[in-house]
Parts: structure tokens; C-alpha cells; sequence
């Protein structure tokens, strides 16, 4: 079992879990029913692959309608995009960051913090979907018309393909055409940590006065080393929801308490949200080579 670059997902919380201890008197195990009682108690006290299933859907669809609400927030009645949809866009990043931080830190929080954060995480969505709608140009639009059109298919093209890869990834994984092993567990982790610190030193960098290093983060540039860059992060994210497929297919296996079916859920949807933004970034970079 390999620990993932996903910092919500580590080694520890899905070790093995204790049980039955002081539930039922292991003496008694040959009286009638007791063998089905002992299985009863484990379905109930520890991680399942249903309760999984159902908690992370429970929190995407947390997250997916937050998102829509936030997004109509985020617009008046002629299509201008208005201050609160910048509220949203930074009041869920911060807010995310918060709860991200505390669920990694106290993951028996995670029924609670889980879907709080979703809900941030939705805000955060809804807005930056509603800034790449109305900032980044439309294909074939000329200069007047690019701020009188919200850019809907950068967003629904990235969202689909956030589902696309997630479905497919799944579906591989399921069927054993991709297993994760220590080379891949290696790669992912140096990758991600490498673009995290480059992300940082960027940043740093431009409040100095050097703002080169962060250009690739530009939406509006469609050079090849920014699409290249982009192209990098998004198999990084790729690479991460293979690994938190197998980190939750682990607890699962090795009977992980019952509140990881939150954190584990928790833990996919912090992957799925970075795939879905750096993939609008990219989807925006090639539009503006057209």
C-alpha cells in the first residue's frame, strides 16, 4: 500500500482497524447466530465500499449544486458578472483551505467537515467558472463582443472532461487495467510536490517584481511551454485520482473505521476540483491560440 501526493490521503488513516473489541464475547462465537452477529457489528463499524460510493456522490452533488447556485449568483440580469461572484470565488478558496487543512489534520472531523467543505468547494467553483466565462474570449469573437459573451463551453467542455477522466480512470481501475505500484507512487509524488513548490516560488516571485515565472499560469497565454505546463498538472491530477481509487480500495480492504468513508470521499473530491480548474485553464490557453 502506497501513500499518495493527495495530502488527504495518507498511509496511517487507512491502517487496519480494531473493530469488535468489547462488542461480543469471543467465547460465544458457537452459540447460534453469533458468527452473522460478529459480521453485523463489522458491516456497521467499519469502511464499506457502499458507504464510500454514497458519501462521495453525497458530497459531489454537495459541491455540483453550490456550484450552480453561485454561479447565478455570480451574474445580473444583463450577463455582467457582479461582485458577489468574486465573493464566492475567494470566499470559497479560503474557506476550502480551512476545512481542507482541518480534515487532514483531525479526519475523525471528516462527517462534519466533509460536507462543509464540499460546500465551500462549490462556491469556489461556481466562481471561477463564472470569472473563465466572462474573461476568456469565444472563439471567433471579435474584441466588442468577447465581454457581451459568457464563454459556457469553456465550462461545460471542462466539466465534462473532469467526469470523462474520473469515469474512465474508475472504470480501468475496476477492472485491473491500471494498479498503481511504486515507480508510479514515486512519480506522482515528486511531480506533485514539484509543481506545489514551483507554484510557490512563482508566486513569491511576481509580489517581487518578476512576474515570468507565474505566466504560465495565464489563462490567456497559449504559448507551448504554458499548454505544456497545464498539460503536466492535469496528468498529475489524473495520476492522483488513481491513487486515491487504490487508498480507498485499501481502507476498504483492511476494514478502516466507518468515518472514513467521509474522509475518503473528502479526499476525491480535493482531487477532482484541482483536476477540473486546471483543466479550464488549459481548455482556455488552447482557445487562445485560435
Amino acid at each position: 500500500m502506497f501513500r499518495t501526493s493527495n495530502p488527504a490521503m495518507n498511509n496511517s488513516a487507512f491502517a487496519p482497524a480494531q473493530t469488535w473489541v468489547g462488542s461480543i464475547n469471543p467465547a460465544a462465537t458457537h452459540e447460534p447466530g453469533m458468527r452473522e452477529a460478529r459480521a453485523a457489528v463489522a458491516r456497521s463499524s467499519t469502511m464499506s465500499l457502499q458507504g464510500t460510493v454514497n458519501k462521495s456522490a453525497l458530497l459531489i452533488a454537495i459541491c455540483a449544486v453550490l456550484a450552480i447556485v453561485a454561479w447565478r449568483m455570480s451574474f445580473d440580469a444583463s450577463g455582467q458578472l457582479t461582485s458577489l461572484g468574486y465573493a464566492s470565488m475567494f470566499g470559497g478558496m479560503i474557506g476550502g483551505l480551512i476545512l481542507c487543512l482541518t480534515t487532514c489534520i483531525k479526519p475523525k472531523w471528516s462527517p462534519i467537515t466533509a460536507p462543509i467543505y464540499a460546500a465551500f468547494e462549490g462556491l469556489f467553483v461556481g466562481g471561477i467558472s463564472a470569472m473563465y466565462a466572462a474573461y476568456v474570449p469565444t472563439s471567433g469573437a471579435d474584441a466588442e463582443g468577447v465581454r457581451s459573451m459568457l464563454n459556457t463551453g469553456l465550462i461545460f467542455n471542462a466539466g465534462l472532461l473532469t467526469f470523462g477522466i474520473f469515469g474512465g480512470l474508475l472504470a480501468a481501475y475496476s477492472f485491473k487495467l491500471i494498479r498503481p505500484n511504486r515507480l508510479f507512487y514515486n512519480i506522482t509524488l515528486v511531480g506533485t510536490l514539484g509543481v506545489c513548490a514551483y507554484g510557490l516560488i512563482a508566486f513569491i516571485a511576481s509580489r517581487f517584481g518578476a512576474p515570468s515565472l507565474a505566466s504560465v499560469y495565464d489563462p490567456n497565454n497559449g504559448g507551448l511551454i504554458s499548454i505544456g505546463f497545464s498539460l503536466l498538472v492535469v496528468g498529475l491530477a489524473s495520476m492522483n485520482l488513481v491513487l486515491d481509487f487504490d487508498l480507498a480500495n485499501n481502507g476498504i480492504r483492511n476494514r478502516a473505521p466507518k468515518y472514513f468513508e467521509w474522509y475518503a470521499g473528502f479526499a476525491l473530491l480535493v482531487t477532482l476540483v484541482w483536476l477540473y480548474v486546471n483543466l479550464l485553464q488549459l481548455l482556455a490557453k488552447l482557445q487562445s491560440r485560435d
